[in-house]
């Protein structure tokens, strides 16, 4: 029986490496006519556009790792099920199991691969792509923040609501603030600043602003002319930054955190926990396509590799379909982010299992 197994995973190593190689081309073709365009424009070298495929490779990889696992399932068992060989290995003893083995395991290998690309190397990548592109093509990537916003919640109830017309980083200053706070459910407080800005030892300081406190039926106002007002805003400049960046640079760790600490309520949770769940269910489609090839490759038919590819491109292309659903009902809050996230998964690992009870029966 081991050395049956050695052969099957040496039949799927080939075809799992074709289509890693063949979708990375692809997808590092598409990215390379692009960049041509930016190379005529701005004169970018051969060795810059190298570098930002490179640097690209890490996130195609977590992307294609699932299409070859399929791949590989379709053409790999698919080539042993057409001869006869995988009826005659069951005829000689060979459980359904130990031949759908080799293919589950490297799916689940690849699922957990993918999973620690996420968390350790395709942020790292993602973000050297995006300052070596715009350093290449002297993008001025202003770390202004316009229009800056942000709630605050306190046990599910909203506290305070902070709004500036920008920020600047380098001052680390607010210009033209306004801060309504809440209790309640009601406004207690409004405070209206020119500027506020950041002290290391003494934390925000805002001048020349009014403080509006308002009461029962009426409220009375506090002009800040001369003097300077402390205001406890529970944000810290390096904090503000980290809301300003995109989550694609953010590992599973650091965008859990960054959903906890600063959108524990809200739409904007709702969003990026389809994201976080997301950098979960994208590699394990890998394991999820392992189960679903299995059995159509082991159902007794003849099937030419051109067939199998066909049918690979189908179910990503089902893949695809479903995932953009369930992220857009996910985002909305008409299904939980979990399940958003991970839709395309249960329902082909559900036709998966159907297909497998119809193919061991």
């Amino acid at each position: 029986m081991k050395i049956l197994s050695k052969y099957l995973t040496k039949e799927l190593i080939g075809p799992f490496l074709f289509g890693l190689f063949a979708f990375l081309s692809i997808f590092s073709g598409i990215l390379f006519i692009d960049l041509l365009k930016d190379a005529q424009q701005y004169h970018l070298s051969f060795l810059i556009i190298l570098r930002l495929i490179l640097l690209k490779l890490p996130e195609y990889i977590t992307q294609c790792t699932p299409i070859a696992v399929l791949l590989a399932a379709l053409l790999g068992l698919g080539k042993l099920t057409s001869h006869s060989e995988t009826i005659a290995m069951r005829a000689g003893g060979m459980t359904y199991s130990k031949l759908a083995s080799p293919i589950i395991i490297l799916g689940l290998f690849v699922s957990i691969t993918g999973v620690l690309f996420n968390e350790y190397l395709v942020p790292f990548s993602t973000r050297a792509f995006d300052n070596l592109e715009n350093e290449a093509i002297s993008k001025e990537t202003s770390a202004t923040i316009d229009h800056f916003s942000r709630d605050f919640y306190s046990k599910g109830q909203l506290t305070k609501r902070i709004y500036a017309r920008k920020y600047e980083p380098k001052t680390q200053a607010f210009n033209k603030v306004n801060i309504t706070e809440f209790n309640e459910g009601k406004a207690s407080r409004l405070i209206e600043a020119v500027e506020m800005h950041w002290k290391d030892e003494e934390g925000w300081i805002f001048e020349n602003g009014i403080i509006y406190q308002f009461l029962t039926d009426s409220f009375y106002s506090i002009i800040i002319d001369k003097g300077r007002v402390q205001y406890q805003l529970n944000l810290s400049p390096k904090e503000i930054k980290q809301l300003d960046e995109d989550p694609e640079y953010k590992s599973i760790t650091e965008l859990r955190k960054y959903i906890d600490r600063f959108f524990p309520e809200g739409d904007e949770r709702r969003e990026l926990l389809v994201d976080l769940h997301s950098k979960f269910a994208i590699p394990f489609a890998s394991f999820i396509f392992a189960l679903l090839g299995t059995p159509l490759a082991l159902r007794p038919q003849r099937r030419s590799n051109a067939a199998g590819f066909g049918l690979c491109i189908i179910f990503i292309i089902i893949w695809y379909v479903l995932m953009g659903f369930g992220s857009a009902l996910g985002r909305s809050g008409s299904i939980p982010p979990f399940v958003g996230a991970w839709l395309p998964n249960f329902v082909l690992a559900g036709y998966g299992l159907y297909v497998f009870a119809k193919v061991k029966n």
